[in-house]
């Protein structure tokens, strides 16, 4: 079951239910209970975001269920769990309106960050760095319930893995390169390993396991969990996705060690044995780079530098784009190799450069005569 922009590469299996709107379309849930119930479902395995809660409300056999579901999806619920545990938590609280927010604020001042408690991505996420921000926010429309934290300062990392049988069978932490929320500038975001020489490596691997025990983790499941270390040496949790991480995450830790995580989560799930080969690495980076606002005349393809080991484009020339929706979804992705991480990161930012001078745009109003 998939979105009809996707369903052509589901060609290859015998049964594919398409729907338009898919994230929001509730005949997919319809539609789901109908299956299970005419054939001899043995698992229900759901890897895009919008579709844990709904999985795990399908289940009545083996997988995770919806309180599992819920504390990896909404966000309030998620730091609940893991309050007073080992991993530092910034100041939260969930909120209904402007009272609530004001009231935050007045109580542990600015910055902070406002986002919804169960979107993915940053897709949402706004910094009230000051009164004007929280003006300018207040006066968009209003999103509904959300989540209201103390802005964090520092680098962030990213850790992803996979749970097998209840046990953390591979766990790798990940920094980013420039900002998660880059998109929102239509800039690029890339993402490295670090090595296990690294200070930060054992601090975030174990942070990552001390998360996961302390939420409704399920027995089977692939995670991205997210966290800062500040300028004042804290390790501070952000959240955790009981999925793979987006953009180009899982193509590059395929690359780097030799493991197709949502291979091995769905082998899981369906009770197959584990390929998970043996411990392998070798330095490659993921970039992601997002549209611009107006026509896209001409997406380089070809001629990329050799450093470039895959591509996934998912536009092409003629279509009309608004800039950066969210952090995991781009125009051009790139899997990057070399032989140090160094070199990686150094040649992750050229590749940018490359695609920047390469890619052509030209204003939408040239097209449409408005704006």
């Amino acid at each position: 079951m998939t979105a009809t922009e996707y369903a052509s590469g589901y060609a290859h299996l015998p049964y594919v239910h398409a729907f338009d709107a898919y994230d929001t379309n509730q005949l997919v849930e319809k539609t789901a209970l109908r299956l299970a119930r005419e054939f001899a479902v043995e698992a229900v395995f759901a890897r895009a975001e919008a579709d844990i809660i709904r999985a795990a409300q399908l289940r009545d056999l083996p997988g995770q269920r919806t309180h599992s579901a819920v504390a990896f999806r909404d966000k309030i619920v998620m730091k609940d769990h893991l309050v007073g545990g080992p991993v530092d938590i910034p100041a939260y609280q969930r909120i209904d309106s402007a009272y609530t927010a004001l009231a935050f604020i007045a109580e542990h001042g600015y910055p902070v960050v406002i986002k919804p408690v169960s979107e993915s991505g940053s897709l949402g996420a706004a910094v009230i760095r000051d009164e004007p921000d929280l003006d300018a926010y207040l006066a968009g429309p209003w999103p509904g319930t959300s989540e209201i934290e103390v802005f964090v300062p520092g680098q962030m990392y990213h850790v992803d893995g996979l749970v097998a049988g209840g046990e953390v069978v591979f766990a790798h932490p990940f920094r980013y390169l420039n900002d998660c929320l880059s998109f929102r500038d239509n800039d690029w975001v890339a993402t490295l390993p670090l090595t296990a020489q690294e200070p930060a490596y054992d601090r975030l691997v174990k942070a990552a396991h001390a998360i996961l025990a302390e939420l409704p983790t399920p027995e089977h499941t692939a995670f991205h969990a997210e966290f800062w270390i500040t300028p004042d040496d804290r390790t501070v949790f952000c959240e955790v996705a009981s999925r793979t991480g987006g953009g180009m995450i899982s193509a590059m830790v395929r690359h780097a060690f030799g493991i197709d995580l949502d291979k091995e989560w769905l082998y899981a799930e369906c009770g197959l044995p584990s390929t998970l080969p043996a411990p392998s690495y070798r330095p490659a980076g993921a970039l992601c780079i997002p549209p611009q606002h107006g026509v896209l005349e001409h997406l380089p393809a070809g001629n990329e530098p050799q450093c470039v080991r895959e591509v996934m484009v998912t536009g092409s020339p003629g279509q009309e784009f608004r800039g950066g929706v969210k952090s995991g979804l781009f125009l051009a992705g790139y899997i990057v190799d070399g032989d140090t991480e160094q070199e990686v990161a150094a040649r992750l930012e050229h590749v940018a450069e490359w695609f920047s001078g390469e890619a052509r745009w030209r204003p939408a109003e040239l097209i449409e005569g408005i704006e």
